[in-house]
């Protein structure tokens, strides 16, 4: 049988009306105008099917053969027993499931793997790294944000000598707990820093009717710097970025500003339950410090405005939990 298409002679863009014939003991024929030639078959290398793509047949002397009619010529040359990329492209369950298997290990490497390598990061990091990171950002603070404290300095030495006191009968910390006072115009509130600073507001000590009750706030502050969440956090965002700039190819205004919303979104689930640890952990402390939790019920329930709303964002999206779940998991 003559299969006809057409021919590029070696070394050329130019395209010659031709034709292969397929002659016996495994000899092809490939026929132009310029003239004949007869092959061994086993010289001629032939491409593989692919998609729709037709099939190439390149010969020694560079030049190379493509069919008007690929599945023609498969047959004609025995070579319908097609490769599994070639069958698998064709068969839509297939498709399907491997589209399905990615969602499936896309989702498993971020709920997962991302935390897996963030702990594993977090470390191998030098002690450096957390050091100088908690002192830019408290520098930043203190720029942009914060005041000196208005607290006495017999208040503040009261309290550290308490926190010095209650660090001393925990388990060791990655970083050395240091306790820092400033004034915010928002909320009460304390943060902790990578580098071991925890950082009290005055508004907060203002809060605190006992100091059992100020205790309770600063133990959730230390159960951050046990188990590493700001680095973790630090860490895990960048993961989440670079996974994103991956995912997403060539970043473009549109795509940065949808993979900045899907950081953020997916970040706080992380972060929701970092709170729930350290809430874990300031329980545990309250517990085999003083015997109860009652304290830290308290100080949580002052957080509450006189109305019984809690001044604060919605749950989803807050990093910390409602108020009202906190305080129902200290009661249970």
């Amino acid at each position: 049988m003559i299969i006809k298409g057409f021919c590029h002679p070696p070394r050329s863009a130019d395209k010659l009306a031709a034709s292969v014939m397929l002659l016996s003991e495994g000899r092809l024929q490939l026929s132009t105008a310029q003239g004949h030639q007869v092959l061994l078959l086993e010289t001629v290398n032939i491409s593989e099917p692919l998609g729709r793509l037709p099939i190439r047949l390149s010969f020694p002397d560079g030049s190379q053969f493509i069919p008007d009619d690929s599945l023609l010529l498969e047959g004609v040359l025995k070579a319908r027993e097609r490769t599994w990329l070639h069958r698998v492209e064709r068969n839509l369950p297939v498709i399907a499931s491997s589209l399905v298997l990615m969602g499936l290990l896309f989702a498993l490497f971020f709920t997962h793997g991302i935390p897996w390598l963030t702990s594993g990061i977090v470390k191998a990091l030098p002690q450096q790294v957390p050091v100088l990171v908690g002192q830019h950002v408290m520098q930043t603070l203190d720029d942009n944000v914060l005041a000196p404290t208005e607290l006495s300095m017999a208040q503040q030495a009261l309290i550290k000598q308490r926190f010095k006191t209650m660090v001393a009968q925990l388990p060791p910390m990655p970083v050395k707990p240091q306790l820092h006072f400033r004034r915010w115009h928002a909320r009460p509130n304390a943060l902790a820093l990578s580098d071991g600073s925890i950082v009290v507001f005055d508004a907060l000590v203002a809060l605190a009717k006992t100091p059992e009750q100020l205790d309770s706030i600063l133990l959730h502050e230390l159960g951050h710097l046990h188990y590493q969440h700001v680095m973790k956090s630090i860490v895990r965002s960048t993961l989440l970025s670079a996974s994103v700039a991956v995912l997403t190819g060539e970043s473009t205004g549109l795509v940065d500003t949808y993979s900045g919303a899907g950081v953020f979104f997916v970040t706080q689930g992380y972060s929701r339950k970092a709170e729930l640890e350290a809430d874990e952990f300031a329980v545990k402390s309250m517990l085999d410090l003083y015997g109860t939790t009652e304290p830290m019920q308290q100080m949580l329930q002052l957080f509450i405005t006189p109305n019984g709303i809690a001044n604060e964002l919605p749950e989803w999206m807050n990093t910390h939990p409602a108020l009202e779940t906190r305080i129902e998991r200290l009661g249970e």
